[in-house]
């Protein structure tokens, strides 16, 4: 692949990591159902609100119980993909993992703190794997792309 197309693809991802950002924080600060004073909706113990999803899926609404589940996971795995793919120091997956689990602490933190959202330690550990899962994508999209001899990005 040429330098030229190189460099397009490059700005296309980064016009396109820049969409999904805005879209993030739009959807994680500025929705309006996202404003709960009420701090009982904190929850600082892991694992509680996924087992309570888990074990009570047959009390929530199907929309309720999979944004809460899935959602998170999915929301964060095009983080996860794009950090490889834009940033040549984020190709190992650890840090990857450790980049996904700061952001989304520091987005719960800020959720709490200014009461739009409730903080949620299992969100944080959700979109930590949804940020690996991405992770995993990107790598394994770019052992095909070395397999068929394709490099869209510079190597590391």
């Amino acid at each position: 692949m040429g330098k030229s197309n190189r460099k397009k693809i490059n700005a296309a991802v980064w016009i396109a990591f820049i969409a999904y950002a805005a879209c993030l924080g739009d959807l994680l600060f500025f929705i309006p159902y996202r404003h709960t004073p009420n701090p009982a909706n904190h929850n600082f113990i892991p694992f509680k609100t996924i087992r309570m999803y888990i074990l009570y899926y047959r009390y929530f609404y199907f929309d309720i119980w999979f944004f809460n589940l899935f959602g998170n996971i999915l929301m964060f795995m095009p983080y996860g993909w794009f950090l490889p793919f834009i940033f040549q120091r984020l190709r190992k997956g650890w840090k990857t993992g450790v980049l996904s689990f700061s952001t989304s602490a520091v987005a719960e933190t800020i959720q709490g703190f200014f009461h739009v959202g409730g903080f949620d330690v299992d969100d944080i550990l959700l979109n930590t794997f949804g940020g690996m899962m991405g992770y995993w994508a990107f790598a394994q999209m770019r052992k095909l792309a070395k397999k068929i001899k394709i490099e869209i990005w510079h190597s590391s």
